[in-house]
């Protein structure tokens, strides 16, 4: 039986750096933590300067940096594969599946406690941009695509962030059960704000602001964003873009397209307590990828009150409420008619704005922190028991569907 104070051990690639999943894996182990129960991190180059709760631990894994342009670890702990010593763990929760994942499974085996994968990011979409020289060979070959799904095969219990994410695995023969269950936005993200002047720090003076706030790398296709939105200039005048985030592959690229415009501004990464006031006070975000695991920025903006246009992709379909919380657009003729629209009608900007802020309440990170829990109990207690007893797959997908229907935001 699972224990009341459970020990957790959160396994993953990315913690410390700034983007999607780094701030997924880190925002949940802090509010489990909160909760009462002890939560190990292990994962590669972590940043242990801030006021964190008490009970949960860092475990260092050692590595390099690929980039200082976008702060991803090299990290391959092979000497700490075999030689698990942390007989405290209840259970493991790897975030991210390419070596770190590998230690995760060899320690749930040697312990013999169960073991829970979140799929976030697909490998096939990311190494050309990240893994140097081998990353662009081995996308044009499914081996990413067999790697993850060994791998998610061998977990308990496996989950997404959104139901077209699940969707895409499917599509490449993964395995049930999977779950489906919010990434989950920080509480900070639903701070009620005033009037800060945050418009004259950055320049923005009365424009209506669409925000572009992302990683600057090739798959969110910022440079192409900026030349569409010359056309929405033309049609509404007072309009401005306004990028920020860290850097990226495409960072270069991005700010130099940037300063040829006096309506597009590039800033960067920007201190968090501006980039709030930045969700709060843009009239518009939007988000132009075709992969997202959830696309955390949109949810984000919509905890200010700020609608959103997006591409109408995996993961983004799922965030945005076309017609009620924004738009979805197929392509860039689409997305340039959405933006128009809402810029010009302040009516229907504020009608947008309003249902996105109560839409993205189901998203705060304190009740999915709390579902994690009862997930992991439930795993504990019925579901590892199957698989350790090799009960087939088919009654222990049916368990998990039987389950998840007091879970109000849950699906399968």
């Amino acid at each position: 039986m699972a224990k009341q104070v459970l020990d957790i051990g959160f396994f993953s690639y990315l913690y410390s750096q700034t983007n999607g999943t780094a701030h997924a894996v880190r925002f949940l182990s802090e509010e489990i933590a909160k909760l009462g129960h002890n939560v190990h991190v292990y994962a590669p180059k972590i940043q242990n300067g801030y006021v964190k709760p008490k009970n949960l631990y860092f475990h260092d894994l050692g590595g390099g940096t690929v980039s200082s342009k976008t702060g991803f670890p090299v990290s391959f702990p092979i000497h700490k594969y075999f030689f698990c010593r942390e007989n405290q763990l209840d259970l493991c929760h790897t975030m991210t599946h390419a070596t770190i994942g590998g230690l995760a499974l060899n320690w749930a085996k040697y312990l013999g406690i169960p073991l829970i994968g979140t799929h976030n990011s697909p490998l096939q979409f990311y190494m050309a941009q990240y893994v140097p020289v081998i990353g662009k060979f081995l996308t044009k070959f499914p081996l990413a695509w067999k790697y993850e799904r060994h791998m998610l095969e061998k977990y308990d219990l496996s989950a997404v962030a959104t139901k077209s994410k699940k969707e895409l695995l499917l599509e490449h023969w993964f395995k049930e059960p999977i779950i489906t269950l919010s990434n989950g936005v920080h509480e900070l993200y639903y701070q009620d704000l005033k009037e800060n002047g945050i418009r004259e720090k950055y320049g923005l003076g009365d424009k209506k602001v669409m925000l572009y706030a992302s990683r600057m790398s090739p798959e969110k296709h910022m440079v192409s964003i900026i030349k569409h939105f010359k056309q929405i200039h033309k049609q509404v005048p007072d309009s401005h873009l306004l990028i920020v985030g860290s850097d990226g592959p495409s960072s270069e690229f991005v700010k130099n397209l940037s300063n040829k415009f006096d309506y597009v501004s590039c800033a960067g990464r920007v201190p968090f307590n501006d980039l709030l006031k930045l969700f709060n006070t843009a009239d518009l975000s939007c988000l132009w990828s075709w992969i997202e695991a959830e696309g955390l920025v949109l949810i984000e903006a919509m905890a200010q009150g700020t609608p959103n246009i997006g591409a109408n992709g995996y993961g983004i379909r799922d965030i945005i409420k076309h017609g009620e919380t924004g738009y979805l657009a197929n392509n860039f003729d689409e997305f340039k008619s959405h933006v128009v629209k809402l810029l010009k009608d302040d009516d229907l900007r504020a009608d947008f704005g309003k249902n996105a802020k109560l839409a993205a309440e189901k998203y705060r990170i304190s009740k999915v922190a709390e579902t994690w829990i009862k997930l992991y109990k439930f795993v504990i207690n019925d579901l590892y028991p199957l698989r350790y007893h090799d009960v087939k797959r088919k009654r222990r997908v049916e368990l998990v569907k039987e389950f998840i229907h007091q879970l109000p935001n849950v699906s399968f």
